[in-house]
């Protein structure tokens, strides 16, 4: 049986349909990525299938105790709890089965042996459900989504805003869950948090159904895609890259499919339309026009969704030399973000700006604009350049203002009707354009801060996390926006696909330093890659050339001591053989001295003498061989 199977399942609000009859399944251990334009009911299917909200019509079934874990908030806590104990708290029962099996262990050891049973019954339900993992996963997470070690204690309060999603987002991925509902795991995850998550993903055991807007992460994660449009949902099996051909093939076909049914439609009716009055053709034209009625229609493909035009236009052409940026640092007391940071851009130039969360990426370029004067260090700008800055959390669009308002301080030449055609190009249109800034979504804000860059025709971008809150479209539509435009730009962005698609350059961000790469994150990606493999065979060298070392060494030691072991046996040798030499003459003497008539004494002396010359000559034989 499916985890979930959703039946004809539609969802209206305010009248407007946001799911019409949708139907669709979800398999134990499948990846799937649920995708679409913002506002197009991605998110209402994860709270139809959490239970949170129930469809006007339609059928749910759900797997008998199927478990399903989703970002929610977090649980209430005093303010000074850490993260750590935050997460162990919800392994309570593992924690709690911890302490009796202590409790048990204590009562064997004094000699209580009533208690084996127990102790082996509930030792053994401790293992199967990963009692002693959990804490090591605990921490493998935490470190994963980009906690350091000595943030682990780090007091609920003190946490900010990205801190708090990636700490719900550790809570669901610990969870003992069927199903993962993973609604963008990827705001506030920098690249290495990103690609741990990937992994993560790939290997963990429950079935997931991830909505992200981070096509790198979709390409690595997913077997099959969900796109929901128009209140449908379209199933692809496949990643995203194997998406996108299949639903161009298919809208391809269809148009093809549509064009070659109009033109026989059009063919035929003009037949019908030139013999209709013929009485010789009326069974042919009567024939004609039933073949045409009970033709099934081919619709035409549905025209793409409206998309925002984040088109630059030109500018003005500046020196060769944009920016030279001079031993720049940053420090907040005794932690530093950066020290002696010094890049140069040239005219058309993208440079990306990477690096951890917290290293500072946003410090670095509101130092670059003149927000702040740093620690250290100048920055100059070059002959004709003029600078605009799209900050992270658009503080430089005015909450106050309307859309149009907003947009019209930047142009006061400008009529209303001018502001609102530009206003249509980021989807604003109608009475849209009279809501307030500060009632506007995350993607809304983005696209006024987006207008107001354009409409300042800066020849120099400093861009801030550009593509946060934008769908897929959106950022297709502003990568290409930014490819085309004729100024230089410099990128921060954990956006890996705009970063590959637009930067030439890259400053990583690490430790305090930052370094300069040529080339886009894929290619520093392999760099690094091969230079870690580099590093694991010269290792793997040393270990070997110690080893042979070693092995000549203890060689070299052994034959020693067997020489010196060989010069002492020697020296013993020689000294038996001597003391044997002397003690054959002595007998020699013996045999001289006795009495002839006295055989048996006469025989055992011979034997004893016999006996005697034996062993010089085996002492003799030892000797040759050590001696020679």
């Amino acid at each position: 049986m499916s985890l979930i199977r959703l039946e004809n399942i539609s969802k209206s609000f305010a009248g407007e349909p946001v799911l019409d009859e949708v139907s669709l399944r979800i398999e134990e251990r499948e990846r799937i990525g649920l995708i679409g334009r913002n506002g197009t009911g991605k998110s209402t299917i994860f709270r139809v299938i959490t239970g949170e909200m129930d469809p006007d019509s339609g059928i749910i079934e759900r797997m008998r105790r199927m478990r399903f874990a989703c970002l929610a908030q977090l649980p209430q806590v005093p303010e000074d709890t850490p993260i750590e104990k935050i997460v162990l708290d919800s392994f309570a029962e593992l924690i709690e089965q911890e302490e009796a099996l202590t409790r048990l262990e204590h009562q064997m050891a004094d000699g209580d042996e009533s208690v084996l049973a127990e102790y082996s019954d509930l030792q053994h339900e401790f293992s199967v459900r990963g009692g002693y993992t959990f804490r090591t996963r605990v921490r493998q997470v935490l470190q994963g989504l980009g906690f350091r070690l000595d943030e682990f204690n780090l007091p609920y309060s003190s946490l900010s805003g990205g801190q708090r999603t990636r700490l719900r987002l550790a809570l669901v991925l610990l969870q003992d869950a069927d199903l993962l509902l993973l609604d963008e795991p990827e705001n506030h995850l920098d690249m290495e948090a990103r690609e741990w998550l990937e992994a993560y993903i790939r290997n963990c055991r429950e079935a997931v159904m991830i909505i992200s807007h981070d096509r790198r992460m979709l390409n690595a994660v997913t077997e099959r895609i969900i796109e929901v449009e128009r209140g449908e949902v379209f199933d692809y099996t496949g990643n995203y890259d194997y998406y996108v051909g299949k639903k161009a093939l298919i809208r391809e076909q269809q148009q093809k499919a549509f064009e070659k049914q109009e033109d026989f439609i059009r063919k035929e009716t003009a037949i019908i339309d030139r013999f209709r009055y013929k009485s010789t053709k009326a069974r042919m034209v009567q024939s004609r026009l039933k073949r045409l009625d009970k033709m099934e229609k081919v619709d035409a493909p549905p025209p793409e969704a409206s998309e925002a035009s984040f088109g630059l236009g030109e500018v003005a052409r500046s020196g060769e030399l944009v920016l030279d940026a001079r031993k720049m640092s940053m420090a907040y007391g005794p932690l530093r973000l950066y020290s002696d940071v010094s890049f140069a851009v040239r005219r058309g130039e993208r440079i990306g700006i990477i690096g951890a969360n917290g290293t500072g990426k946003t410090t670095l370029l509101r130092h670059i604009a003149g927000q702040h004067a740093g620690t250290g260090g100048e920055v100059v700008l070059g002959h004709k350049v003029s600078l605009a800055f799209f900050e992270q959390n658009h503080d430089n669009v005015n909450r106050a203002n309307d859309i149009l308002g907003e947009i019209m301080s930047m142009r006061p030449d400008w009529k209303p009707e001018q502001g609102r055609r530009f206003l249509g190009r980021f989807l604003f249109t109608g009475e849209d354009v009279f809501k307030p800034v500060a009632t506007l979504s995350g993607g809304e804000l983005a696209r006024v801060a987006m207008a107001k860059l354009i409409l300042s025709g800066a020849n120099l971008l400093l861009l801030d996390e550009p593509t946060n809150h934008l769908d897929i479209a959106s950022r297709e539509a502003l990568e290409m926006a930014l490819t085309a435009y004729e100024g230089s730009i410099i990128l921060a962005s954990h956006d890996r696909t705009l970063v590959d698609k637009l930067v030439d350059k890259l400053v990583i961000f690490e430790n305090g330093t930052a370094t300069v790469h040529l080339g886009n994150y894929t290619h520093y990606r392999w760099k690094n890659k091969q230079e870690e493999e580099d590093r694991e065979l010269k290792s793997t060298d040393e270990v070997l050339r110690i080893r042979r070392e070693t092995e000549e060494r203890e060689k070299k030691k052994s034959k020693q001591r067997d020489e010196r072991k060989d010069k002492k046996r020697v020296e013993k040798l020689e000294s038996d053989i001597s003391a044997m030499e002397s003690l054959i003459e002595e007998f020699s003497h013996r045999f001289a001295a006795l009495d002839p008539t006295d055989y048996a004494k006469a025989q055992a002396l011979k034997e004893e003498y016999d006996g005697m010359k034996q062993d010089l000559q085996e002492l003799y034989a030892e000797w040759e061989e050590l001696a020679g």
